[in-house]
């Protein structure tokens, strides 16, 4: 992975990670009121937005939709975290929801799925305020 930024600006990752638990919250409002096609976007974007604080913080490139694996999978080993894989993995199955018909969608599992997104937040967290050099 390239280091695109090897000096964090703490406000772009602050920024980033307010932003990603915004998302989060709005994901939860959607799910509640039933809209689970935002529901489901919001938790794709309040883990895009937590991959790119992370990758703003470590100085990784996240400029496009498939840098999030490269920056999830950084992330796992930097953690040694095998959990993160699974995660990213439903991040990015909310994110297909876009293209399912709103009568296939389930709201449990998207519902699990937001819950979910809160563990990689969580587990993603710490890799925001530290840098870690780039092997």
């Amino acid at each position: 992975m390239t280091n695109a930024n090897p000096i964090p600006d703490p406000q772009e990752v602050a920024d980033y990670e307010a932003q990603a638990q915004e998302f989060l919250s709005k994901g939860q409002e959607y799910l509640a009121a039933g809209d689970l096609h935002q529901a489901s976007e919001k938790g794709w974007a309040a883990a895009s937005h937590m991959a790119k604080a992370v990758a703003c913080a470590q100085g990784w490139q996240y400029q496009k939709h498939s840098d999030f694996s490269a920056v999830m999978n950084q992330a796992s080993r930097l953690t040694n975290n095998d959990r993160l894989r699974d995660l990213r993995a439903l991040a990015n199955d909310l994110h297909g929801n876009y293209y399912v018909r709103k009568r296939h969608l389930d709201a449990e599992t998207i519902g699990k799925d937001l819950e979910s997104m809160a563990e990689l937040l969580q587990i993603l967290s710490p890799l925001t305020t530290t840098t870690i050099p780039n092997q």
